[in-house]
């Protein structure tokens, strides 16, 4: 069972999340989309992270290039590098409003929630994506 800890405790997120989701059908089976991510902690260098969509509740299928924003709530001050490395799912318990939230990284100590923010196509497709996997990618952005 997946326990979201930080967000629960409502305390300012440690950064946001924001992803790119790609049209990449080649090397990805069509149940599956690629991610494109950059993790800006409220402490630390940006990160930049690759991931995968394994499960999504609406057809991403017809959407190219769509992008993806949550608030990242941790058990850190300063988010190290990796620190969002890890699979995520929506809880088997959801206590969140259309279950969107979603738990996972290392031990499950992250928590993921939809930024209420509007994309260039109106809605923010993060509330549709139920489970995916985030690895560090680069040196993760340290110049700036």
């Amino acid at each position: 069972m997946h326990e979201p800890a930080a967000a629960q405790a409502g305390g300012p997120p440690t950064g946001r999340l924001s992803c790119t989701v790609g049209a990449g059908f080649a090397a990805i089976a069509k149940a599956q989309k690629p991610l494109d991510c950059r993790f800006r902690p409220r402490r630390g260098p940006a990160q930049h992270y690759i991931g995968i969509v394994r499960q999504y509740g609406i057809d991403l299928g017809s959407i190219r290039g769509t992008r993806m924003a949550w608030h990242v709530y941790g058990p850190y001050a300063r988010a190290p590098l990796g620190a969002l490395n890890g699979t995520y799912a929506a809880p088997t318990q959801t206590g969140t409003p259309g279950g969107s939230t979603l738990v996972g990284g290392e031990d499950n100590k992250v928590t993921l929630q939809p930024r209420v923010a509007q994309t260039v196509r109106g809605f923010n497709a993060a509330v549709g994506v139920t489970q995916f996997e985030l690895t560090l990618s680069g040196s993760g952005g340290r110049r700036r």
